[in-house]
């Protein structure tokens, strides 16, 4: 089955990492999950251009970050983003993080690994 990544845009960084919390207690693991805080104020001035850049370039995380949450980021939003490879998972990654009353949460599939040759 396809990894696919749940990613939940909450309003503040405590909320996120509330959410987080859940997770872990709930029983994921934490290495299948990760949580960015995302200080964008409008355009993006050009000391943020390398956090921005970094998040593009994250394992856990899509590559359209600019595009994709550019319009709902404001001020101080965080992102909590779950690696889920069962529907099962997603189901209970986005249940979870619904409880904690999220801007936006979106399902988006992850690039499979490139294959090594022997």
């Amino acid at each position: 089955m396809a990894l696919r990544l749940v990613i939940g845009l909450f309003p503040s960084s405590g909320i996120a990492e509330d959410a987080v919390h859940r997770l872990i207690t709930e029983g994921l693991a934490p290495r299948n999950i990760a949580h960015r805080v995302l200080k964008e104020s409008g355009p993006i001035q050009p000391a943020l251009g390398p956090q921005v850049a970094a998040l593009e370039i994250d394992p856990q995380m899509i590559d359209n970050v600019r595009e994709g949450f550019a319009r709902l980021i404001r001020n101080g939003e965080a992102a909590v983003f779950v690696q889920a490879q069962t529907d099962e998972e997603v189901d209970f990654a986005a249940t979870t993080l619904k409880q904690y009353a999220p801007v936006t949460i979106e399902v988006v599939p992850l690039a499979d690994e490139p294959k090594t040759t022997p």
